[in-house]
């Protein structure tokens, strides 16, 4: 077919509503040549985010896909691009065996998943099942996360599933909390509680006697030094989470930096010094918080939470509509905000008898007994707390 490319798998597949053609993408040169249709595609998705972009997956799998093999599921209709599943296939010990899992392209960096649905989703949805149940390479699990789980395009997979009586189940994965931008940052206060307001101030206050100052520039790959700098100067480094912590790390922020112009980082400057780094992405009026880190010997002056203060104000100068602090829900951004977007890891088992019955104890057994059976459940955690503290 003209502009795709050839040495992709074929085969027709006929859904439940419409014939769609299933192609498969195992390279990165055949991932290349579907940049064009792929975000224009997402332009018009259900679900349009950052991280599904032709140029967040092809960055993800140059830095994370060495251990995957790439299955990338296209559904076409016509000449035109109407579904993308960014799968990968991997090796997962589980069950007393290594058994092949079949994942998005996701991972601790990523935080967000899903797949990427035009016009007549649930048909592009089925395509995309029928091909894996009937024609992909063998799999035992189909795993996939974090999943937002007000999509959509998560809720009419789901919906599939169940029409099909398919085993699989459901497991909480990240709660993200996000805020929704007013459009000035005394709004922004406004929303804070009472005490964290007065301790913002304070902190404020401090950072400004100090001499703290910001500055705000659009990310290119040369800039990245200075974040780099600080990051191995944080917690996070300590911990191998930064964004300077391994090559592949750094080649991934990188290379996000270069794909297109949508990056956008702040310093912070104490007395002259950059003490602290925000690296963001501003994507359709929303900014993502990928990482925030800050030198550990400057924690006096909470140069974490003056950056991030400084960055939510010229968000709200700026028109910016939500600022998304991605990862999971932990103290600091509750302080900021409540509101919370709920991700889910959905499991598909296949016909394994021993895969079925790992299915039935985890989401049959498991959730009857702690409904009905409270105290065995509380028995059961009171024999692992000698454990625990032992740890």
């Amino acid at each position: 077919m003209p502009g795709h490319p050839r040495a992709m798998a074929t085969n027709a597949v006929e859904s439940r509503l419409t014939t769609m053609r299933i192609q498969v993408c195992t390279s990165s040169e055949q991932l290349a040549q579907l940049r064009g249709p792929w975000n224009a595609l997402l332009a018009q998705a259900a679900e349009n985010t950052p991280f599904l972009t032709h140029e967040w997956i092809t960055a993800w799998w140059r830095a994370f896909g060495s251990d995957s093999s790439m299955y990338v599921i296209t559904a076409w209709q016509d000449d035109e691009l109407v579904a993308v599943a960014p799968l990968a296939y991997i090796k997962q010990r589980m069950v007393g065996a290594t058994r092949s899992v079949i994942t998005f392209m996701a991972n601790e960096y990523s935080n967000r998943a899903n797949f990427i649905v035009g016009r007549a989703p649930r048909a592009a949805l089925e395509a995309i099942l029928d091909h894996l149940l009937t024609s992909a390479p063998p799999w035992d699990l189909f795993q996939i996360e974090p999943v937002d789980e007000a999509s959509p395009v998560t809720q009419a997979f789901l919906g599939i599933l169940n029409d099909r009586s398919l085993a699989f189940g459901i497991e909480d994965s990240l709660r993200s909390p996000y805020l929704r931008l007013p459009a000035t940052w005394a709004g922004v206060k406004e929303g804070l509680s009472p005490s964290f307001r007065k301790t913002l101030d304070r902190k404020l206050r401090k950072a400004a006697q100090l001499g703290a100052a910001l500055r705000v520039r659009f990310l290119k790959e040369s800039d990245l030094s200075e974040a780099f700098d600080i990051a191995t100067q944080t917690w996070q480094h300590d911990q191998g989470t930064s964004i300077a912590s391994t090559a592949c790390l750094r080649q991934f922020y990188r290379e996000l930096a270069a794909a297109r112009d949508w990056l956008h980082l702040a310093i912070l400057e104490l007395d002259g010094k950059p003490v602290a780094f925000e690296y963001d992405l501003i994507y359709e009026r929303v900014l993502y918080n990928l990482k925030l880190g800050y030198r550990a010997q400057c924690a006096a002056v909470s140069p974490g939470v003056v950056l991030q203060a400084k960055v939510l104000q010229q968000a709200t100068e700026d028109g910016v509509h939500q600022y998304d602090f991605m990862g999971s829900d932990e103290d600091y951004k509750r302080h900021w905000s409540q509101t919370v977007r709920l991700h889910r890891r959905v499991v598909v088992f296949n016909h394994q008898l021993v895969l079925r019955m790992v299915h039935v104890v985890q989401w049959r057994v498991k959730p009857f007994l702690k409904a009905h059976f409270p105290l065995l459940v509380a028995f059961k955690r009171a024999l692992r707390w000698p454990r625990l503290r032992a740890q």
